[in-house]
C-alpha cells in the first residue's frame, strides 16, 4: 500500500497514511480498525431464546435494546476517517534525507550545493542512454529554479539516493516562498512539475 499525507479540513494538521479519495474529497483512515462489519440482527432468533427460558414476558423488546446497546458500544470502535484538504494530499516518494525525514512530492530539500530543490510526480523527459535520446518518464523528480546557472542543465532532476545529501527545509503548502516551480522558472523544467489534484485509489 502506499503512503500518502494530507493536511486536515479540521485542524490543519498533517497526517500521514492511507488516503482515499471519493469525488473532489479527500479522508485519511486515523484509527487501526479497518473493515469493521456491523453484525445482522436476528431478532427471531434471540427473542425466542429468551422466550424459551422464561426470561421475561417482552423478549422481543428485551433483545432489541440489548442488541442497540451492544452495536452502540461496537461502534466505538468504528474506524474514523479524517477529511484532507484534497489539495495537499501528496505521495511518499519512498526516501528519506540524509537525517532520515521522510519525503513526500511537494517537499523542498536542501543539496551540498546550497540549491533548492522541490520533489515533484508525473512526466518528466529523461535521457535514455541505449535508444541515446531524450524520453518522457512519469515518476518522481526534483526541479530547481538555481540549477542551471551551476549544473548547466535545464531539465528536471531525478532524486537519486537523497539518504546521502539532501536536508529537508520544509514544504509548499506550509511555505509557498519555498517553491521551485514558478512562471519566471524555466517553462521546460516547471512543465511535468504542474500536475492536477491527486486522486489515489478508493
Amino acid at each position: 500500500m502506499e503512503l500518502y499525507r494530507g493536511k486536515s479540513k479540521k485542524t490543519g494538521s498533517w497526517i500521514i497514511g492511507t488516503v482515499v479519495c471519493m469525488g473532489n474529497r479527500a479522508f485519511a483512515l486515523v484509527s487501526p480498525n479497518l473493515e469493521p462489519e456491523r453484525p445482522a440482527y436476528n431478532g427471531m432468533a434471540m427473542g425466542c431464546g429468551l422466550e424459551d427460558k422464561g426470561l421475561t414476558e417482552k423478549a422481543y423488546l428485551a433483545m432489541e435494546y440489548g442488541w442497540e446497546e451492544a452495536l452502540e458500544r461496537y461502534e466505538e470502535d468504528f474506524p474514523i476517517w479524517e477529511e484532507l484538504e484534497p489539495e495537499t494530499v501528496t505521495r511518499c516518494c519512498d526516501r528519506h534525507d540524509v537525517p532520515g525525514n521522510v519525503l513526500f512530492e511537494g517537499d523542498v530539500y536542501r543539496n551540498p550545493d546550497n540549491l533548492l530543490f522541490e520533489i515533484c510526480y508525473g512526466k518528466y523527459m529523461a535521457f535514455c542512454p541505449a535508444d541515446k535520446a531524450w524520453m518522457e518518464s512519469v515518476g518522481f523528480f526534483a526541479v530547481s529554479r538555481d540549477v542551471e546557472e551551476l549544473y548547466q542543465v535545464k531539465e528536471p532532476m531525478p532524486l537519486g539516493t537523497t539518504e546521502d545529501y539532501a536536508y529537508l527545509v520544509g514544504n509548499v503548502f506550509d511555505n509557498p516562498e519555498l517553491s521551485q516551480v514558478h512562471k519566471e522558472a524555466d517553462p521546460g523544467a516547471a512543465k511535468g512539475a504542474a500536475q492536477p489534484v491527486l486522486m489515489p485509489a478508493t
